[in-house]
């Protein structure tokens, strides 16, 4: 089934690479430029896209979101990189369009083996880890927080990652059946995933989770019962593993237990925003200095170098309303309330006793609510990896609701470009994006050492956006 859903293959090998493969945030991000030209250069071929762009009401909204960003890039400091930050976005929305009328195509069948196949991938990253646990003991090495990250340049990126994919992972276990032999695989992996974002106290996505879960308690009331035990159960055994594993056998083997946990307590109480207000004091800065326009997509980074402190604001509302302007901004936010509202339209029109559905749209209301608030307080939607991972959610999220809503029809194909428009952005989005990284390709090829304007600013910590060596 998942041979006939090409770009359902794409995303899986995407995130295959970033977690076992790819190491470091700079080739994460070539990886993810590479597979959305390959996207790209997919959508030209077929001349086709299995949702008509910027046709839905919502889709027009987005459509003058991008134009936005597109006349803001035009006035920014960098224009290359500005229209760079505008493409990404586009391409990456196209990939989830895709994704999601393979989806709706192919029904619960290429839902629940595109679940597993990224379930696979995330028990092979874990598997790293219990190797080096398994390893540590044995030599008496005591674990360290870059143990769980594997691959990741940074603790947070891991976090960003595991936000889409935590309810994803929590859908896998409720969706599969009761005599599989692979139930018990979703079940401890969901438990391990629990068990790492405990282990490395990524508080955007337990905040995250917990809005989720409050979400669909008031939306979806007793139709959120199996979704919201199987949350609690894994959650519960994931901190059982974290006493036991992190905390019992190292001590009963005479090594001191991983105390990130307990810490996380301290550091929330000594600095609740983690450095953010800073951050968000010139984003708000900026939004008064530029409300229409914003500064140009990506160019909080420029415009808070001095700061020292962050590359983006780590608040998506901010980032958008500093960089693109609060027109654009309100423009998103109302897309994305339509989408919510579709998606509630969607599970309110299910017969009560289609288990399957209900579970499925509690699980993807309870996502995007987390996803949306972690965003508020992270770079969720910044980094590759994090990115790709929200593909995967809104190409599930818009596939089933396109699927059930009958939208597409069983043996219909992909939309055909009605007009050259669709294609010309679709190819001059991704030409974007390997005009503005192939000179940098070329530079690390050759190990180039930073401009002394980006070594200055990267003296120490590394603030990314687009590269790791942050600033620009």
């Amino acid at each position: 089934m998942m041979t006939r859903a090409p770009f359902c293959l794409l995303i899986c090998f995407a995130l295959f690479d970033n977690f076992l493969l790819t190491t470091g945030h700079d080739r994460q991000r070539l990886l993810e430029v590479a597979v959305l030209v390959m996207v790209a250069i997919g959508t030209l071929m077929r001349r086709a896209c299995p949702v008509p762009l910027l046709q839905s009401r919502g889709d027009k909204l987005l459509g003058v979101f991008f134009l936005l960003g597109v006349l803001g890039s035009l006035q920014a400091f960098s224009v290359a990189r500005a229209l760079f930050e505008v493409s990404i976005f586009f391409v990456l929305y196209v990939f989830a369009l895709q994704i999601a009328g393979e989806i709706a195509l192919g029904g619960h069948a290429v839902l629940l083996r595109l679940l597993q196949v990224v379930g696979a991938i995330c028990a092979l990253h874990s598997l790293k880890f219990w190797v080096v646990y398994v390893t540590g003991l044995a030599v008496g090495t005591p674990l360290e927080v870059a143990d769980f990250i594997n691959g990741f340049s940074n603790v947070r990126f891991f976090n960003h990652t595991q936000t889409p994919i935590l309810p994803l992972l929590i859908l896998l276990c409720c969706i599969t059946p009761r005599a599989s032999r692979l139930r018990w695989l979703w079940w401890s992996l969901t438990a391990y995933w629990w068990m790492a974002l405990f282990a490395v106290t990524g508080r955007g996505t337990m905040v995250g989770m917990a809005a989720g879960c409050i979400a669909v308690a008031l939306l979806r009331r007793r139709l959120a019962v199996p979704y919201l035990r199987t949350v609690a159960i894994s959650a519960a055994l994931g901190l059982l593993g974290y006493a036991v594993f992190l905390v019992a056998i190292p001590l009963l083997s005479g090594s001191a237990p991983f105390g990130a946990f307990a810490t996380m307590i301290e550091r929330t109480a000594a600095d609740p925003a983690s450095n953010r207000l800073v951050l968000w004091r010139r984003a708000t800065e900026l939004i008064l200095a530029h409300p229409w326009l914003g500064v140009g997509p990506m160019h909080f980074a420029h415009n808070a170098g001095d700061l020292h402190t962050g590359a983006h604001p780590h608040d998506w509302v901010m980032q958008i309303a500093s960089e693109w302007g609060i027109p654009a901004l309100l423009c998103l936010c109302t897309a994305l309330a339509l989408a919510g509202r579709t998606l509630l339209r969607t599970g309110s029109k299910l017969q009560e006793d289609a288990r399957l559905d209900q579970t499925v749209c509690t699980a993807l209301i309870a996502g995007g609510a987390t996803i949306l608030v972690d965003g508020l307080v992270s770079g969720l939607f910044v980094m590759p990896q994090s990115q790709l991972a929200v593909v995967l959610y809104l190409g599930c999220a818009i596939g089933w609701c396109r699927g059930r809503a009958r939208r597409i029809h069983v043996n219909a194909g992909p939309a055909r470009f009605q007009t050259a428009g669709p294609a010309f952005l679709v190819a001059g989005a991704a030409l974007c994006l390997a005009v503005v990284v192939w000179p940098d390709m070329q530079a690390r090829y050759r190990n180039d050492p930073l401009p002394a304007e980006v070594a200055a600013l990267n003296q120490d910590v590394k603030w990314p956006r687009l590269w790791l060596a942050g600033f620009f």
